[in-house]
């Protein structure tokens, strides 16, 4: 009985989460995607400078919330790899092992963000498929994901780390907790 209780909660708290986010439209429309931190070269990007850029595409694309829901399929989405402007901006780190204390969060115009490791997008085959897109089935996209955003094609959830209206990467470097 108290894991039936138990699951009506975890149901309910994802079907509710689920309709709050899949009804959330109140990001707006970036003019510019930054990349900033611990970078050698702070980037302010238009999307005129990421259609210049040579672009990759991810097709069949399933989106899968956090829950596991599936919120439908992408057929083909148009931008560029985050790992292709990460190298773009230069990492700056003092020491060769720093780079795996690098975090890069991706933020959006909502206030909605997302993380990744150096690890993640460098030490993986799968971080070239962490990519910043700007065109769905071809066709550039609405204010309904904003100008630029961001999505981890591999996830298993790749619902969970999308990230519409995308604005900001800031790259960090990541501090050990003294205790």
């Amino acid at each position: 009985m108290k894991q039936l209780v138990l699951r009506l909660v975890f149901i309910g708290f994802t079907l509710l989460t689920s309709a709050a986010f899949a009804s959330d439209t109140s990001g707006k429309m970036s003019t510019e995607l930054s990349i900033t931190g611990s970078v050698v070269h702070p980037l302010t990007l238009t999307l005129a400078d990421l259609k210049k850029m040579s672009s990759e595409e991810v097709r069949d694309l399933p989106l899968i919330c956090q829950s596991g829901a599936n919120k439908g399929h992408i057929n083909k989405l148009t931008g560029i790899p985050l790992k292709t402007l990460l190298i773009r901006a230069g990492l700056l780190v003092k020491h060769p092992k720093d780079f795996r204390k690098l975090a890069f969060i991706a933020y959006a115009t909502d206030n909605y963000w997302v993380t990744y490791s150096w690890g993640e997008i460098f030490n993986r085959a799968d971080g070239n498929k962490v990519l910043v897109y700007f065109a769905k089935d071809g066709k550039p996209l609405d204010q309904s994901e904003g100008q630029f955003a961001l999505i981890s094609s591999m996830d298993t959830h790749t619902g969970a780390r999308q990230v519409k209206w995308l604005r900001k990467i800031e790259v960090r470097m990541l501090q050990p907790k003294t205790e």
